[in-house]
């Protein structure tokens, strides 16, 4: 799908890609809506008929028309309510695959957070797929309108005037009132998937806020911003309702008119019954019509403000850049990675160098920046300022696959996959020893043990059926496992006891003896056994006069630091 340049090229794009069922479902709605538009006439002619000169034969004929009438009225809906739910489905599952394909797109990366991206990709898309079924019910709303003004000029001409006036009201009215409609839905689904997003950050982090014992204050910025959202949605909903009430109150008025001209136009002798009641009849019918155009404005209303979010992050710039054309160092020997001036948040400029072969600790004081470090490294995004370099090369002009073939990133929030705790082990690889010494290292291997099936236990989906601290032993033993030769460790034992944590930070050095690791950590039992920890301060700390540089010290000479609330989970 490519991309559009604006979100009316997307919603109406969106809509041409399923023409065929759209131009089914139009046609058939067509037909199902004159069927319907027919019966008051065919209604009206019988009992012309009967009162003037009816006979057996005339009235049989009549009442079989009747009834054919309503037979293919009755199956064009059938076909026609198909056809519209798969212009629907479709319609929703294209922009969803696309939504899927710019996020997981390698040079490409979103930075909006997983929630917001959750809320576009079912409550927005599914609204411009209920647009996509509301265009076939409209196409053939208006083709009935025409049809019912038709008719009523063969009736009274004043009749069909008066459908033609009121229907242009009503269309000057809704065409004011959706641009408010639109601007309440844009408000109303920006803050449901603020609502969307808190609620999966606190289930994710449930154990460690009950850990540090924020519930009570976490709780309560939830319900803020499920009020916020709730508001949101209440002044979208009064919006729609005054765009349907502005519609009702034009149908009522339209039809009040149209009998009394009926009934005058008949008292004068210029309808005959069977006139008055076919007048009446249509003038009934096309309420329904006309209530099915007034919708409409309201639902592409909302299916322009849904199509607005997603369109922003179809268009969203790149995070990062594919590059082609530098070539990879040598993969003899250990890499080194030196930062050079690299902007983090809060204005700190970071300059270290890991050596090579190393186990190098990074000690941030602020998260936002351990989490920024993570991501430069794992190049989700560029630096805005300085450079990255791998063995003296620019990180960024690296290509992704040779990049991320060659520094692992596993960071503190690491998703399992669908699957068994075995073959998340064997994610990366199907080296045995390698298996089984990172098993070892990780403690994976009492999670094998510990879990009912060993092995071949379900891990559910993103981990869901092991605990926070067997989730994280079985991360990092893929990680371990795939024995890159550069690895990048972000918080990986925070929800295993201390005790158990000092062993795998042991351990994990043994493995790695002779690569380079990197562990962006406050832990004392990994800052412990660094070779190197560096120092990255928090935007408190910084100096407006000069860049603050990160400090480096030995291993010997480790900085104290205290360690972070954490849950014990064995």
């Amino acid at each position: 799908m490519t991309e559009p340049v604006s979100p009316h090229a997307l919603l109406w794009r969106s809509l041409l890609a399923r023409r065929r069922d759209l131009a089914l479902a139009s046609a058939l709605f067509t037909t199902h809506q004159l069927g319907e538009a027919l019966v008051p006439v065919i209604v009206g002619t019988t009992v012309g008929t009967a009162v003037r000169h009816g006979t057996p034969g005339t009235l049989a004929f009549q009442l079989a028309l009747l009834a054919t009438d309503f037979l293919v009225l009755s199956m064009s809906y059938r076909f026609g309510a198909r056809a519209s739910a798969r212009a629907k489905q479709h319609t929703e599952h294209r922009l969803r695959m696309a939504l899927t394909a710019r996020v997981l797109r390698p040079d490409g990366g979103i930075g909006l957070p997983p929630g917001d991206l959750l809320s576009r990709a079912s409550a927005d898309t599914n609204r411009v797929g209920a647009f996509a079924g509301t265009v076939a019910s409209t196409v053939a709303a208006t083709v009935v309108l025409l049809g019912s003004v038709l008719l009523l000029l063969r009736i009274s001409v004043g009749l069909a005037a008066l459908v033609v006036v009121g229907t242009a009201c009503l269309l000057a009215a809704q065409n004011g009132l959706s641009r408010t409609l639109r601007r309440a839905g844009t408000t109303e689904q920006a803050h449901q998937a603020r609502a969307t997003e808190l609620a999966e950050n606190l289930v994710r982090g449930l154990r460690v806020l009950k850990g540090i014992g924020a519930e009570r204050a976490v709780a309560e910025d939830y319900v803020r911003v499920s009020q916020d959202a709730v508001r949101a949605a209440r002044r979208a909903a009064r919006a729609e309702a005054t765009l349907l009430a502005a519609g009702a109150l034009a149908t009522g008025l339209y039809l009040t008119a149209t009998v009394a001209l009926g009934g005058r136009l008949a008292l004068d002798g210029r309808l005959s019954l069977g006139q008055l009641i076919a007048a009446l009849g249509l003038a009934a019918f096309v309420i329904g019509p006309m209530r099915v155009v007034s919708t409409s404005r309201a639902a592409h209303a909302r299916a322009l403000a849904s199509a607005t979010r997603v369109h922003a992050v179809l268009t969203a710039p790149a995070a990062v850049t594919e590059s082609k054309g530098a070539q990879f160092p040598s993969l003899e020997g250990p890499l080194g990675i030196e930062f050079r001036e690299v902007e983090l948040p809060g204005g700190i400029r970071a300059q270290w160098h890991a050596p090579a072969g190393k186990l190098t600790g990074l000690l941030c004081e602020d998260p936002a920046v351990a989490d920024a470090l993570v991501r430069l490294l794992a190049r989700e995004s560029d630096p805005a300022h300085g450079r990255i370099l791998v063995d003296g090369t620019d990180l960024t002009t690296l290509p992704l696959n040779t990049l991320r073939a060659t520094v692992l990133v596993s960071p503190h929030e690491a998703a399992l996959l669908p699957g068994t705790v075995a073959e998340n082990l064997a994610a990366l690889t199907e080296d045995g020893p390698a298996l089984a010494e990172a098993a070892r290292a990780s403690f994976a291997d009492q999670v094998v043990a510990a879990t009912p099936r060993g092995g071949d236990t379900s891990v559910g989906d993103r981990g869901e059926l092991l605990s926070g601290g067997q989730r994280q032993r079985v991360a990092l033993g893929r990680s371990l496992a795939a024995r890159p030769p550069v690895l990048v460790l972000h918080e990986p034992t925070t929800a295993v006891d201390t005790v158990t944590e000092d062993t795998i930070a042991e351990r994990v050095r043994e493995a790695r003896a002779g690569r380079t690791t990197l562990v962006v950590t406050n832990s004392p039992a990994w800052l412990g056994r660094c070779d190197q920890v560096v120092r990255v301060p928090g935007p408190e700390n910084s100096s407006t006069s000069e860049w603050p540089k990160s400090v480096a010290v030995t291993a010997g000479s480790a900085p104290a630091h205290p360690n972070t609330p954490r849950t014990t989970t064995r």
